[in-house]
């Protein structure tokens, strides 16, 4: 009899113990699962998970708080190669190429402006405005690579931003999939 009670309280156990693994298990799949929702419609899916996946914040981040994680990396970025195009123009003694980076930085105001605007506009639930300026960010990018005719010194900094300017219009698409 004690031999069939040590064996049932030690199932039980096992029982329990097994349940609590699938749960912990859940639970750190979940957001797994919101970047792999995510990553698996961008064009570059493996930059997609990498960018997402270094934040700690993703380890337990739901669809806004990957938002979160996007929005800051790009306007991280977009700031940084700003300040990179104000630094390259005045070194640059080409009228062409200064003229470029004039227009670079142009591209590069609009796309801060949108990032400056992104996290109110999730925050109050406006998707439709936040993929609106998710894909200006990544416009803007791209409007900046293709300024340059021979090889862009800004074009691993285009690449990043427009990536993330693609990231976060997947996510607004996800938040609102009815586009309003």
């Amino acid at each position: 009899m004690a031999g069939f009670l040590w064996c049932n309280c030690f199932s039980f156990a096992c029982l329990l113990f097994l349940n609590m693994l699938l749960i912990i298990n859940a639970v750190s799949a979940g957001s797994t699962n919101y970047v792999e929702l995510v990553c698996s419609e961008d064009t570059d899916q493996a930059f997609c998970r990498s960018i997402l996946t270094s934040d700690p914040r993703s380890q337990n981040a739901n669809l806004t708080g990957l938002a979160n994680i996007a929005i800051t990396y790009a306007s991280r970025s977009a700031n940084a190669t700003a300040a990179k195009i104000q630094s390259l123009s005045r070194l640059e003694n080409d009228p062409r190429r200064k003229a470029n980076f004039a227009a670079c930085a142009t591209y590069y105001e609009k796309a801060i402006d949108s990032l400056t605007a992104a996290p109110g506009e999730l925050e109050s639930g406006q998707y439709l405005l936040l993929n609106l300026d998710g894909g200006r960010v990544n416009g803007e990018a791209i409007s900046c690579e293709n300024m340059f005719k021979s090889r862009s010194p800004l074009t691993r900094e285009n690449y990043l931003l427009a990536q993330l300017g693609e990231i976060i219009v997947i996510i607004s698409d996800k938040l609102d999939p009815s586009g309003t």
